[in-house]
């Protein structure tokens, strides 16, 4: 594309008959940016950084010429204009972009930084503040906040007028009649230095919270200031020796990793040419807290919506749920009220199988029981019409056995949501040997209507999600009960792994009854290699179950959790009863917490319930909040080095017989060990 771009520049300016340029896009995109997968060779070759600095350069090169060439130039920007699409854009004399035009840098999501001026340009157009805001961010820029910001400079109300538009102002530049914009050198909205550093210091300190040691927001903002300070030319400098060194850092490898494993995900052999058929009219069963979150999510994305309820109180309650969540959300995005109004309407509260018949799709969110599970679906069989997707939200029951005493097994499928479902980006669909390509297809194209990350998995007890991180809760329940701090366990994963909550706060938000629960169900099918607390049982009897009662391993003042020693010590000197006390390092911490759930991934790869073992880690990500900068967990794992987590896992099986068999690592990971 870079070169292309260039020679065509070079016979445009080198046409007498040619009077200014306008750069637009052959299809829907303006631009996207960068070719990924070669982002990833590159991140992973040892010359890597060399060559991008060689390309780099060329890519100034080039922008220097669409800037300041003997022609003017214009971007006619008909779609999205992503990456160094925006910053071709932004190298161009003006911008003229449609109404649904959108603008982003979104480089920092991949661990790299713009490398092509955005980072000079960008603060040149819009004001530091802003540029940074975007940068760091790598939220895209609609049009209209674009053309307000002074990024765009011109929008059209309808794209039939985009390029008359865009060539009109060319054409003006180039008989003197408009003003020839060149970015870099741009100093009406830069501002002083003086508060443009105080946004760059103040982002910074921001970043650092989130940045967990990675390195390439500092590389962003310190590129930024010293354009700040010592004009376009030596920032641009800077941000090409910055960039290049990123390519290859853990971060940007792990990252760019995530961003090709999440477009995989919808990708399922067998599914090519099976279109997904609409889906308008949905019926939820539940309005608990699950039910709630799918609901408002759906009246959000514009479906018609059926929510059912055992009784005329369930149902108030449930409403009540939705409609606290669509304000909640509301007065985030400050969205007026008569949005609240406007979504409402596509809902439908009852009591009763009515309207049932309609329905595209239903989503079972009832209590974790199998038996009134098999009967709602029976149920289901009879109300709701041959064509009608059956789901299950079940988070760890066998999806076969709750659609055994049906003859619809073919439409049954499980939708498993994650909590909040508002929120939450994963969308686990189950599919049994039973369940139809077509409602796989149908799944997920549902899934992405909704915004989720589809990741489709096979049908056995806890499904992806939930069954590879059982040993995570173990692991750590085997440490505590055995004379390690839970306070300690969680800082140790918060500041070492980089997890967003220890496992204790991970469990006080689900409900320690919850985690007791499933416990239950994944110790009678897994039974063997399981690990069986006693500690949440005695917690569960003093109705500390966490933050829905104020009380669970911490003290919640509203959401904030405090460490609770003297208030936990008579709970862990009862489950510590009659086992020893052992000493670990914070690294052992690490170890026999996470490698567990390495070990129980490999068996999921080794029994086919996902496609590929980047699903994994985009299920670990998505669902359980692992952090995207390492990639995932099968990704940390192999940047650990498999062998070191095989021999790691062999050790603590032999070190500790009582959990022997949960530690031991399986045959897949011993067979990946050896390959390394």
């Amino acid at each position: 594309m870079k070169a292309a771009i260039a020679e065509a520049m070079k016979k445009a300016n080198a046409d007498p008959a040619v009077k200014a340029i306008v750069f637009t896009g052959a299809g829907k995109f303006f631009m996207a940016g960068a070719d990924i997968p070669n982002l990833r060779k590159l991140a992973s070759a040892s010359t890597g950084a060399d060559v991008m600095r060689k390309g780099l350069q060329e890519g100034h090169d080039l922008m220097d010429v669409v800037e300041s060439g003997p022609k003017p130039t214009v971007a006619a920007v008909n779609g999205p204009a992503l990456g160094g699409g925006l910053e071709l854009a932004m190298a161009c004399n003006a911008r003229v972009g449609t109404k649904t035009s959108i603008y982003g840098l979104p480089e920092l999501k991949l661990g790299i930084i713009p490398g092509m001026g955005g980072t000079q340009r960008l603060p040149r157009l819009i004001g530091v503040a802003g540029a940074v805001k975007a940068m760091l961010s790598g939220k895209p820029m609609p049009a209209k906040l674009a053309a307000k910001a002074g990024l765009v400079d011109q929008l059209v109300k309808k794209s039939k007028d985009l390029l008359p538009t865009a060539c009109k102002v060319a054409l003006a530049m180039a008989a003197g009649q408009l003003p020839r914009r060149k970015a870099l050198e741009e100093k009406s909205r830069i501002g002083s230095k003086a508060r443009g550093e105080e946004a760059i210091e103040l982002a910074r300190v921001k970043s650092k919270r989130k940045a967990k040691g990675t390195p390439h927001a500092a590389a962003c903002l310190d590129a930024i200031k010293v354009g700040l300070f010592e004009g376009g030319r030596k920032g641009l400098d800077a941000e090409m020796d910055a960039f290049a060194p990123l390519i290859s850092s853990p971060s940007a490898k792990s990252l760019i990793h995530m961003f090709l494993a999440t477009r995989q995900c919808p990708k399922v052999p067998g599914l090519e040419g099976i279109k997904p058929r609409k889906i308008q009219t949905v019926a939820v069963l539940g309005g608990g807290t699950m039910g709630a979150g799918i609901v408002a999510l759906m009246l959000f994305k514009g479906y018609n919506v059926i929510l059912k309820e055992i009784n005329e109180k369930a149902l108030y309650v449930g409403v009540e749920r939705v409609t606290n969540i669509i304000s909640a959300v509301l007065k985030r995005r400050k969205l007026p009220s008569i949005a609240m109004e406007m979504g409402m309407r596509n809902l439908t509260p009852t009591t009763t199988y009515e309207g049932f018949d309609k329905c595209d799709l239903v989503v079972e969110a009832i209590v974790e029981n199998i038996g009134i599970k098999q009967k709602v679906f029976a149920d289901l069989e009879k109300v709701c019409k041959p064509s009608c997707i059956l789901a299950t939200n079940t988070s760890t029951i066998d999806i076969d056995i709750i659609g055994e005493k049906t003859n619809a097994r073919d439409r049954i499928v499980g939708l498993h949501f994650f909590s909040p479902a508002h929120v939450m980006p994963l969308l686990e669909i189950i599919r049994t040997t039973s369940t139809s390509k077509q409602v796989v297809a149908d799944s997920i194209g549902y899934a992405k209507r909704l915004g989720k990350t589809p990741v489709t998995v096979g049908n056995c007890v806890g499904f992806t999600a939930n069954r590879i991180f059982f040993p995570y809760g173990q692991a750590a329940a085997f440490l505590v009960e055995n004379g390690v701090c839970p306070y300690r366990i969680d800082r140790v994963l918060k500041s070492l792994v980089h997890m967003p909550m220890g496992v204790h706060e991970m469990v006080d938000l689900s409900g320690v009854d919850i985690g007791v629960h499933t416990t239950g169900i994944i110790a009678k099918a897994y039974g063997d290699r399981c690990y069986i607390p006693t500690m949440g049982r005695y917690l569960m009897e003093a109705k500390r179950l966490g933050q829905k009662t104020g009380v669970g391993y911490y003290v919640y003042q509203g959401r904030r959790g405090v460490p609770d020693a003297k208030g936990l010590a008579p709970f862990l000197q009862k489950a510590r009863q009659g086992k020893p006390t052992i000493k670990v390092t914070d690294q052992e911490i690490v170890e026999m917490v996470m490698y567990p759930v390495v070990n129980e991934s490999c068996r999921v790869l080794a029994e086919g319930h996902v496609i590929r073992d980047s699903d994994i880690d985009v299920v670990s990500i998505t669902g359980y909040g692992f952090p995207a900068h390492k990639g995932g967990i099968m990704f940390w794992a192999k940047a650990q080095g498999i062998d070191k987590v095989c021999q790691r896992l062999a050790h603590y099986s032999k070190t500790y017989p009582s959990v022997s068999k949960f530690f031991a690592p399986c045959d897949y990971l011993q067979n990946l060990a050896r390959k390394a």
